[in-house]
């Protein structure tokens, strides 16, 4: 039964931004977490979508019997040319005469405290350079704690547990200034915002479904060259995310056939998208298969220089020219678990909608890796109340 004063929706706006661009999806569950998924929009002037979008955000509507709650909750997903989290593992150790007495509030926050106050400096500098940014232009924007221990033995919350050695996990997301303070009102809004690396949250959400190490190549729709993404495990436990150059260009297909043709960058699209669905002409079936082979073999020699293991994602603007799963050595390429990531995080879609595998990877595995974690620890809020000083 739904509580009397909330909604029995909730709605939220995704919205994956970029270097050039911004794309955006409706979205809303019920109580019982179905999804409903509006018309996607996609953008070059992503201030003045925001301006656009600002009072449908922030206003109040009243549903029904429920009271009033706000109508949309943004969800911003930046590109790792924008923002960038780096986990750092901590360690506090309690004094023996204290290892006794239940951990407080207190103590935590001064854990917190003194652990960021440490590691900022060096964090802002490793941001700042993967950024391509000074320090004054990078700027923390979020800040969470994950896999908390105590003497070796997880919890979920500190506070009330006894031990000497606490154990845990901060993670620090920096973004550009020019994103940051384009965002500034919905940072500082009494409402929730959430905000991620879009990398790191799909990778994240990713893991709660596979094992690592968990490979993902994200491509430009602009023709330059694509990064590969390896989230695997390291100190301690941690997963971390590296980031390396992938020589492939994911565009040049349909940016060949532009050429060739003469035709506009959609017509070329759509030739290429009848390609794959078999629908061309004999003539056209040769073309693309000499260009598809060629970028192909780019693809491939791309995956064996970078010795990839374990699964493989791919988030590029066209479908790849060849069915998943595909193994390549010890690289699996397979389709986006979509019926696992709604299993796990316990969210479903009527019997009618079928779920396109980009669509869950590029806004809802980061959205339920979000959603999931936000409703998880209360230790989260005490980090960001620290955000302030630090910015």
């Amino acid at each position: 039964m739904a509580a009397p004063f909330s909604s029995s929706k909730e709605h939220f706006l995704i919205v994956q931004v970029g270097a050039k661009g911004f794309s955006a999806l409706p979205l809303d569950f019920d109580e019982k977490r179905e999804l409903s998924l509006g018309k996607a929009v996609v953008g070059d002037d992503f201030k003045k979508f925001l301006t656009d979008q600002a009072g449908s955000i922030f206003q109040k509507s009243w549903e029904g019997k429920y009271f009033f709650n706000s109508r949309r909750r943004l969800v911003v997903l930046a590109g790792d040319s924008l923002a960038t989290t780096l986990p750092i593992p901590l360690d506090f150790k309690r004094s023996a005469d204290r290892a006794g007495e239940p951990i407080t509030v207190g103590e935590v926050e001064d854990w917190f405290a003194r652990a960021t106050a440490k590691i900022f400096s060096r964090c802002r500098a490793e941001a700042g350079q993967r950024l391509d940014v000074g320090d004054v232009d990078t700027v923390l924007v979020n800040q969470r704690v994950e896999r908390i221990a105590i003497d070796g033995h997880s919890v979920a919350h500190p506070v009330g547990h006894v031990g000497e050695k606490v154990s845990f996990v901060i993670e620090l997301t920096f973004a550009r200034r020019e994103l940051s303070d384009l965002l500034a009102p919905f940072f500082n809004a009494p409402g929730e915002f959430f905000f991620a690396e879009a990398p790191q949250a799909r990778l994240a959400a990713l893991a709660r479904v596979r094992s690592f190490p968990i490979n993902m190549i994200v491509a430009s729709s602009e023709g330059a060259a694509a990064s590969l993404f390896v989230f695997e495990e390291a100190e301690k436990g941690c997963p971390v995310a590296y980031r390396e150059p992938f020589p492939w260009d994911a565009t040049a297909t349909v940016r060949a056939t532009l050429t060739a043709l003469g035709v506009s960058r959609s017509a070329a699209e759509e030739l290429y998208e009848r390609y794959l669905a078999g629908t061309v002409s004999e003539d056209a079936k040769k073309y693309f298969d000499a260009k598809s082979a060629t970028n192909k073999e780019r693809f491939f020699s791309a995956v064996d220089k970078a010795n990839i293991h374990g699964p493989v994602y791919v988030d590029a603007p066209y479908p790849l020219p060849f069915a998943l799963p595909h193994r390549r050595g010890k690289a699996i390429l397979e389709e986006v678990p979509v019926a696992a990531l709604f299993e796990k995080f316990g969210f479903s879609v009527p019997e009618d909608t079928k779920i396109d595998p980009g669509t869950a990877l590029r806004y809802l595995a980061p959205f339920f890796e979000l959603y999931f974690d936000n409703n998880r620890s209360e230790l989260n809020d005490i980090l960001r109340r620290k955000l302030h000083w630090l910015a």
